[in-house]
Formats: structure tokens, C-alpha cells, sequence
């Protein structure tokens, strides 16, 4: 499952009110009753809320952020084994207290350690070089015993093959084996792709597909505030075949906007008497209406500067909405205007 993260298309840092944000706008977008033709629109709608509810609970967040669960909500298992315990010290421990066994006690029975002892080797032996050495070591005991049965029975110091040799000589010729059959693969060059967004699909968060060769489709989300010309790397779906996808994103041409990283611009047309007088306009912004105040002589080369109101950023604020004014002439010849104007040119030649 993706990370909420992702899914809700904020940054690990974002505040509670930018996740709240983000989860409204997706939970508008991805509604089944706002799709009602489309399949995947209650899945996705799903994962919203299920991110939103795990990312909106500080705990849960911080359980999250932290490796306690996964992005399912789940209790993460702690890995059986790790670095914090050095096997080869397990290892050499367990061929001691073999050794130590063997020529103190030949006729006491079997040691009860010694299942003990063989279990910590396939430990180590899987931890290091994997389930199938372990599975080849597993195989390599049996058929030691087998031969070891046919001859004296109990082994001890003299007759026990490979005992009197360093048990780490053993294992480094067994890494030389792993290492000729494990080649690094080498990566395979990622395509190149385009997809067009909306600005509101910008503003809001998207999903898209690209078709890899072979007419494989991918969806993949496209992060509130991507700018235009932001790049996105999308996994390959058969890495063995086909490299990463390096998807540029575009904005569509917009009626009324065009973007500039994450500022918006736009322009207003204002009466002459209002670009002389000042007043206040109502700007459609991108989502929604916004009163402006236009100062006094304001000309056509005047822009308004509008913050928090462009597109999602990084560090969770938004850009600018700019706003150019353009004077404009009544659609007719107005007398009145045009009486005012020869006045004006009259008394400037006196």
C-alpha cells in the first residue's frame, strides 16, 4: 500500500491544516456520487480517507513516521534477525560448545544443545547470504550425517571432518559461491513521457497514466502543487524488462490563468473612472472569488499582488495570484468622456 504520504500528496513536514486541506479537495475529486462512471473512483476515494485518518492522528502519524506500523495502520514485525547480533560470534560460539561436547561427553547421549547450536548456524548462514545457502547448508548436514553413520558413529576431534579448521574459512568459500552466481542487474534506462494537467488538478492533487512498452498501463499520483515542467519517476511495473518511466508534467492552457512556478497570473479589465478614482474588483481566483482593492491612478501596467493564493509549495504554503490590470473604454463613445477630454486639452494649451 502507498505511503499517505503520497496519497494525499504532502510533504512528510506538512501541518495538520495542510493534510485537512489536501484530504478535502481529494475527497471532492475522488467521490463515487462526483464519478459515477468510473470503477476506481471508490478505491481511490477509500485510500484517501484511510490516509487522512492516519496522518490527521498525531499518534498514529507519529507511529507511522517512526517504523512502528505500516500504511495499512499494521503493528510492523520487528525482523528476526539484524546487525545488532554478529552471527560469525554465534557461529563460533556454537561449533565451541559442539567441540567442547564431543570430547567430554562421547558416551552421555546427544547434547541438548545441539539442536540449539545447529539452529543458530542456518540462522546466520540465511541472515548472510540468504534462505537458498541455508537451504544448501541444511542439505550439506544431512548428507555429513548419513556418511558419518556408515563409518565409526560419534565424531570427535580427530575423525570429525572440517571441525579442527576455522569455521570462518568455510564461510568465506561459500560467499566466493554466492557471489559468482549473484550478479548485480544492471539498470535498465528509464523512457520519457509528457502528461497534461489543469490548473485545478494542479491546485487539488491528481492521478494519471502513462502506457509502458507493451501497452501496460500505470497510474501514478501527481502531488498538489506541481508546477509546470516538474518531473515525476514512476516505477517500472516489470523492473526485469522494462526500465523507470520519467514522466514531465504540463499545464494545460487555462482561459483566465497561466502559471510561473507556483505564482498564478491573470488579468482584470477596470472602467477608466476606476483606474483614476481607485475602488475594489471581484477577481474569480482559481478557487474562488476574491475582493481586491485597486488604488487610485492605477494604469494598464499595475499589478496586484494577491499572497497565498497560486499553487501549493514544498515547505506547505502557496504561491501568489497576480492580477494585471487593464484600463478599459466603454464599448461606445461616451459624450461626456469625450467633452472631458477636449476640455482637458484646451486648458492645457492656454
Amino acid at each position: 500500500m502507498r505511503s499517505p504520504y503520497t496519497v494525499l500528496g504532502v510533504s512528510k513536514t506538512a501541518r495538520t491544516e495542510d493534510i485537512k486541506s489536501a484530504y478535502r479537495q481529494l475527497a471532492k475529486t475522488w467521490h463515487p456520487d462526483q464519478n459515477p462512471g468510473d470503477p476506481q473512483a471508490g478505491g481511490r476515494f477509500a485510500e484517501i480517507a484511510h490516509a487522512y485518518k492516519l496522518l490527521v492522528d498525531s499518534e498514529l502519524r507519529m507511529k507511522f513516521d517512526s517504523g512502528q506500523i505500516d500504511a495499512r495502520g499494521r503493528r510492523q514485525a520487528k525482523p528476526a534477525r539484524g546487525f545488532t547480533v554478529n552471527p560469525f560470534k554465534a557461529f563460533k560460539e556454537a561449533m565451541g560448545r559442539q567441540t567442547m561436547g564431543a570430547a567430554s561427553g562421547a558416551n552421555a547421549g546427544d547434547d541438548p544443545g545441539d539442536k540449539l547450536d545447529e539452529a543458530s548456524f542456518k540462522d546466520m548462514v540465511a541472515h548472510i547470504f540468504g534462505e537458498a545457502a541455508a537451504r544448501q547448508a541444511k542439505q550439506n548436514a544431512a548428507r555429513d550425517a548419513a556418511r558419518d553413520k556408515q563409518t565409526s558413529g560419534r565424531r570427535t576431534e580427530t575423525n570429525a571432518p572440517g571441525m579442527d579448521e576455522d569455521p570462518l574459512d568455510a564461510l568465506d568459500a561459500l560467499f566466493a559461491k554466492w557471489k559468482t552466481r549473484q550478479k548485480p542487474q544492471s539498470a535498465l534506462p528509464a523512457t520519457r513521457h509528457h502528461v497534461e494537467i489543469s490548473l485545478e488538478s494542479a491546485l487539488a492533487g491528481t492521478r494519471a497514466d502513462i502506457i509502458f512498452e507493451g501497452g501496460r498501463s500505470v497510474a501514478f499520483a501527481v502531488p498538489a502543487g506541481t508546477v509546470d515542467g516538474a518531473e515525476i519517476q514512476v516505477p517500472s511495473p516489470d523492473p526485469s524488462a522494462l526500465g523507470d518511466a520519467i514522466v514531465t508534467i504540463r499545464h494545460q492552457k487555462h482561459p483566465h490563468f497561466h502559471s510561473s512556478g507556483a505564482d498564478l497570473h491573470g488579468e482584470h479589465g477596470i472602467a477608466l473612472a476606476e483606474a483614476v478614482l481607485g475602488g475594489s474588483i471581484v477577481f474569480r481566483g482559481l478557487d474562488g472569488p476574491l475582493k481586491i482593492e485597486v488604488p487610485q491612478w492605477s494604469g494598464s501596467d499595475t499589478v496586484l499582488r494577491v499572497q497565498e493564493k497560486g499553487l501549493p509549495t514544498a515547505k506547505g504554503r502557496r504561491g501568489a495570484l497576480l492580477v494585471h490590470l487593464r484600463v478599459m473604454l466603454p464599448e461606445k463613445p461616451d459624450p461626456r468622456l469625450i467633452d472631458l477630454m477636449r476640455s482637458g486639452g484646451k486648458e492645457l494649451y492656454i
